[in-house]
């Protein structure tokens, strides 16, 4: 069984949380980390809860500083503080099921993109739409075939809690393939980010998690 420090969760985290072999997963959050249990907030999808007894087997996944976790583990006890919380047994082992800069979310995004201009002249940005992005990169909707190799700017803004987070950065084209859409031939060209902060890299995966939570309540 991990120790409480390797199992790297802490109170507050957002977790999601299936029955063993399901892929329905639900949003909960970590309540109280004890000697021998972690104990969490009774899960939720679409408002419905997900009704735990002593002995269920469940999955739970999280995500750490550089990567996503899961692991299985048995609901030990139910416990009544201001709100219900079950208790899950510390796991045998956590396995990484993906880095975080892979994580991809399937979204339309409204996005700018411009070729690098040369010298100090300003880049000429086009009205452009992601098909989904990660914290490494995007797929684009493109209206010229960029060859891979190619190097333009990209600015978008994604809705964090609130507010409201904008980027510009520079982006390397890895593929692209030709689409035809009503009479219009265009290109999906799959790039990634060049020299982003790290922070700008946290804020594009907080908004997947969030995204990705919201998904799965909704489901």
């Amino acid at each position: 069984m991990l120790t409480k420090e390797q199992i790297g969760l802490a109170v507050n985290q957002r977790v999601l949380v299936a029955l063993e072999g399901s892929e329905e997963y639900y949003v909960s959050s970590v309540e109280d980390i004890t000697a021998d249990a972690v104990f969490i907030a009774v899960p939720y999808r679409r408002q419905v809860p997900l009704v735990l007894s002593r002995g269920d087997r469940v999955t739970v996944q999280f995500t750490g500083e550089n990567e996503c976790f899961a692991f299985n583990t048995t609901v030990t006890s139910r416990r009544e503080d201001r709100i219900l919380l079950y208790g899950l047994a510390f796991p045998e082992e956590i396995k990484r099921i993906q880095r975080r800069r892979d994580v991809r979310l399937c979204v339309m995004l409204d996005v700018q993109y411009a070729e690098v201009p040369e010298g100090d002249a300003a880049p000429v940005f086009r009205l452009g739409q992601a098909l989904d992005i990660s914290a490494g990169g995007m797929r684009l909707v493109c209206e010229k075939e960029y060859p891979p190799g190619t190097v333009l700017l990209v600015k978008f803004r994604l809705p964090l809690r609130g507010s409201f987070f904008e980027t510009v950065t520079k982006a390397e084209v890895v593929r692209t393939e030709p689409v035809a859409l009503e009479k219009r031939r265009l290109y999906h060209s799959g790039v990634k980010f060049l020299d982003m902060p790290q922070n700008h890299r946290d804020k594009i995966f907080s908004y997947i998690f969030w995204k990705m939570m919201e998904q799965a309540r909704l489901r």
